[in-house]
């Protein structure tokens, strides 16, 4: 990804995150509003805490984003303060981010985040493409990789790569799963098709 392809990527993910439940939970809501702060939200991730990010392509258009960076560890930080108002979304976002913090694994890994495809773009295989390149990538340095989601639908898709639900919590009354899987599981799977 080019830095001239930031905003276009931060626009491409919120487009394709703005229904996911946890979104609408910490937003409040899935409209226009709300869909800017997201891309606000992925434009300032990619920005501040870069990563090797995949993109998918149609006619030069960006129709979906991968992310993944390494990490080293778990970085769980205290609980967020009480806020003086639980609709202000800088606190929300605190507490969905201190709760997935928590069940960061401990030893090196490949963090897997964000990925989306657009809307009109899911069901063609673009989603299954950026995660065997995400798979061939992490595979290569025989690493462990992880990932947070929610929906049973998003479990199923990461299970076909390997991953494994390792731990659940709720996010405002949203289940988010955390997902581990080792390395070179996704190639033998992909040698399998």
């Amino acid at each position: 990804m080019e830095k001239s392809e930031i905003q276009e990527s931060a626009k491409v993910l919120s487009v394709a995150m703005l229904s996911n439940p946890l979104h609408v939970a910490v937003f409040q809501g899935k409209g226009e509003k709300e869909r800017m702060e997201i891309e606000k939200m992925f434009g300032n991730l990619l920005i501040e805490l870069p990563g090797i990010v995949f993109l998918a392509k149609e006619r030069q258009n960006i129709v979906g984003v991968m992310r993944m960076k390494s990490c080293e560890g778990s970085t769980a930080t205290d609980d967020p303060k009480e806020p003086k108002d639980e609709n202000d979304l800088g606190w929300r976002k605190s507490i969905w981010h201190t709760e997935w913090a928590r069940h960061d694994p401990l030893e090196q890994h490949w963090h897997l985040g964000p990925i989306g495809v657009l809307p009109s773009h899911q069901g063609l295989g673009i989603g299954s493409e950026l995660m065997h390149r995400f798979c061939k990538e992490v595979d290569a340095c025989s690493a462990k990789a992880y990932l947070e989601t929610e929906g049973d639908e998003n479990v199923r898709f990461y299970q076909k790569f390997g991953f494994k639900v390792i731990a659940k919590s709720e996010v405002f009354h949203v289940e988010n799963r955390y997902m581990l899987r080792d390395s070179k599981t996704c190639i033998m799977r992909t040698l399998e098709r």
